[in-house]
């Protein structure tokens, strides 16, 4: 590790770290910015790059038991690090990474249950449903336009930094990635709606493999995404209740599939079983 001390804040090395409420830029430069111990040491046991840490003084003792020989250390004072990035730099530890080329179909087909998310626009959202996923055994994600940015500073503090363990595609079209990894790769289509016209999410079996589709908080899914979906799937509630936010109903339905997981599936057809075959509008 190489210990670099910077004293002055327009060291061209701080670059990355300047604008952090300005993702487009980071985007741009093809880099993102991980921000506390939790998401910064993930960041470190992932696969992706690296190009510098930057701690704050009090901080640096403690990162520099690190032993990876290929880390860029940038240790400044408190002061002139809340200077730098225009906020308390309380969490005393940031990094900057690498992104990756976006992963192709096939990887994600690489999974058994993936997780779609249209015009989900909330980072917070965004990001629970990344830990979400993780915490399940959701193996993929793949996000259509109208989606935060998924290395944001903000989602993937919200995520703790698990989406750096799972594949992430953003895609220009959803409707027709999805159509593909149906039709290509033999993934059911689970749409997550509100209404009776569903199958209720106690009674839902998974199958073998699965893209469970969840949508914007405001309007939900939208009708021709429903329409192409296998199944339409809903949380059970009582008359009158609020619909519940996208990220807690991620968390419920997310749950009951990892639990489906051990029961045996219904036999595709047999009108008799029940979470099998389609739902009709």
């Amino acid at each position: 590790m190489t210990f670099q001390f910077i004293h002055d804040i327009d060291d061209p090395r701080l670059d990355p770290y300047r604008s952090l409420k300005t993702a487009k830029l980071h985007r741009k430069d093809g880099l993102f910015i991980a921000e506390g111990d939790k998401v910064v040491e993930r960041l470190l046991a992932s696969d992706y790059e690296v190009v510098s840490v930057l701690v704050s003084e009090q901080r640096s003792a403690q990162y520099g038991r690190l032993s990876r020989s290929d880390l860029i250390m940038l240790v400044v004072k408190d002061k002139l690090a809340s200077q730098l990035v225009g906020f308390k730099f309380h969490a005393g530890v940031m990094a900057c990474g690498r992104r990756r080329p976006q992963p192709g179909l096939e990887r994600l087909a690489s999974g058994r249950l993936l997780v779609g998310c249209e015009q989900v626009d909330d980072p917070e959202n965004l990001g629970s449903i990344v830990r979400l996923s993780a915490v399940f055994g959701v193996e993929g994600l793949i996000l259509g336009p109208g989606c935060p940015d998924p290395f944001s500073r903000r989602v993937l503090r919200v995520s703790m930094g698990n989406g750096f363990r799972m594949h992430i595609r953003e895609c220009r079209d959803l409707s027709a990635d999805l159509s593909c990894l149906r039709s290509d790769f033999g993934f059911q289509l689970i749409a997550t709606v509100a209404g009776e016209n569903a199958e209720p999410l106690d009674a839902a079996s998974r199958p073998d493999r699965a893209i469970i589709l969840f949508g914007n908080e405001a309007h939900g899914l939208g009708p021709g995404l429903i329409q192409a979906c296998d199944r339409r799937i809903t949380i059970p509630m009582l008359s009158g209740a609020d619909s519940l936010n996208v990220a807690v109903a991620a968390g419920i339905i997310l749950y009951q599939f990892r639990e489906a997981a051990a029961r045996p599936l219904a036999s595709q057809g047999d009108p008799s079983l029940p979470g099998e075959g389609s739902i009709s509008t």
